[in-house]
This record gives C-alpha cells, structure tokens and sequence, in this order.
C-alpha cells in the first residue's frame, strides 16, 4: 500500500510540472503576440522556474525519476523561449531575478555551496534552477555539493517543503556517500524535524544501529529526542556568562526504539 505522504509529494510534484507545463504554453503565445508583462516576468520566476525546482525535489525524494526527467526537459523549452526573446530581466526592488539564467549551464548549473555565501548570497532563481539541473544530474550519476546549501538554500526549518529537502538530501547520500560532518548535519537535522534517524553510507566512518550506549557520553536534547555525542579535539572557552566546551563530534548516538543509530568518525583524517 502506498504511503500517503509517498503519495501528497508525488501528487504535488506532477501538479507543479503541469502547472509549468500550461504556463509555458501560455508565454509562447504572449512572445508571439507580444503581450509580454512584468506580471508575465513574476511568472516566469514563480510558476515556471520555482514550480519546476519544487517539482523536481519532491519527485526526486520519491523516487519518480520520470517527473525529475520531464522537469529538466521542460525547463529547457523554457530556457531556450527566454534566451530567444530576451526576457532575461532583473528588477531587484521588486525581487525579480531572471538575469542570472542567462548565463546558465544547464548540463552543470550553478556553483553555490557554503563558500559561495562569501561572495554573498545566491540569488533564488539560482537555487531554484540548480534543484532542476542538478537533481537530473545525479540520476546520471553526478554527484551534488553541499546539497543542503545549493538546493536547499532558502527553506527554513519551518518550511512544509524542509522535510522534501531532507529525505531528497538522504537519498543523494545513498548515492554518493558523503563524508562524516555532512551525515551528522542531516541526521540532527532529520531529528529535529521528527523524521526517524537510520544508517548511511558514508566515507570516513560508520552510521549503524548499536544497543547500548557507551560510557562517558554526553546528553543533549534536539526536537523533543535525546541525542548522545562525544567530542575530540577538545576546548573549554570562558567568558563572564560562563564557560562551553567545543570540538569536532567524533560520535553521536539517537535514540530510537530497542536501540540507537550510532555514528562514529574514523580516526583518518579527512
């Protein structure tokens, strides 16, 4: 039986690509008759890149690998009518921002990862493309860096589309194992938003479901559930308000039923 959440997030990923599918449709004939509007211009940005981009997320979290597909394809037909009309237009006042497209690779899309935020902040129709191209890409077997950041750049916590993130972020690791501090982030992350934590595939260590705790390990508490860590590389910082000790987590445990997901660094240095 399937899933009614499996279910919602494919549903609203085949409504989203239809709903760009129709709008798409409608802005070749406002290019033809030349009734192209700053109106048209939101569009293009909401309906067309942003629907595409959730569209291939939450088809991609599901595993409907023919709808990723399908957006990818559609957003080429799109790119190619604004290249062709010029429609590559910014009005930064009123947070339209088109212009970056125009210089899109869309066999590679954008690099935005946490370093790029240096620079300053991406731009959301950057984003937004980089969910088409590159989810499409790792069907292909390209990986994606820093994913949380290049495709989930603007999705609060809060947001009904952070746990589409997650689950889609889960299954590119399955793809491409992702180095310990990555695992960690999305399983905090995944605790939080009270999704059930379970092992990964991951290069410098091991994500496994254990029975006991250790000794000597620390308690926190994250959205409601008890995660144990311990530290390495240690420091105790003080200050007038108090003192708090940091390091890198060299293992964290969350608690689950008859047991725990454990996650333990190698001792290699990565």
């Amino acid at each position: 039986m399937l899933d009614l959440c499996v279910w919602t997030r494919e549903r609203t990923a085949r409504v989203l690509l239809d709903n760009a599918r129709e709008f798409l449709r409608g802005l070749r004939d406002k290019v033809r008759l030349g009734e192209v509007t700053l109106e048209t211009l939101f569009g293009v940005q909401s309906t067309f890149i942003l629907g595409l981009g959730d569209a291939s997320l939450y088809a991609f979290s599901t595993g409907r690998d023919d709808v990723v597909e399908d957006s990818y394809g559609l957003f080429l037909d799109g790119l190619s009518v604004l290249r062709a009309s010029n429609l590559f237009i910014n009005e930064p006042e009123l947070d339209l921002w088109l212009s970056p497209l125009k210089n899109l690779d869309p066999e590679r899309g954008f690099s935005i990862d946490k370093r790029f935020s240096l620079l300053g902040e991406p731009k959301p129709t950057m984003v937004w493309a980089n969910r088409v191209v590159k989810l499409r890409n790792a069907l292909h077997g390209r990986p994606v860096r820093d994913p949380l950041y290049s495709l989930g750049y603007g999705i609060g916590k809060g947001d009904r589309r952070f746990p589409v993130l997650l689950k889609a972020v889960r299954r590119l690791y399955g793809l491409f194992p992702p180095l310990f501090d990555e695992a960690v982030e999305l399983l905090l992350l995944e605790v939080e938003a009270g999704i059930d934590a379970a092992p990964l595939p991951i290069i410098n260590g091991t994500i496994d479901e254990v029975g006991e705790l250790p000794e000597d390990i620390e308690p926190t508490i994250i959205g409601g559930k008890e995660v144990f860590y311990s530290l390495s590389s240690k420091k105790k910082l003080h200050s007038d308000l108090g003192s708090i000790e940091l390091g890198k987590i060299s293992a964290l445990y969350i608690r689950k039923d008859g047991g725990f997901i454990r996650a333990i660094r190698s001792s290699e240095n990565f």
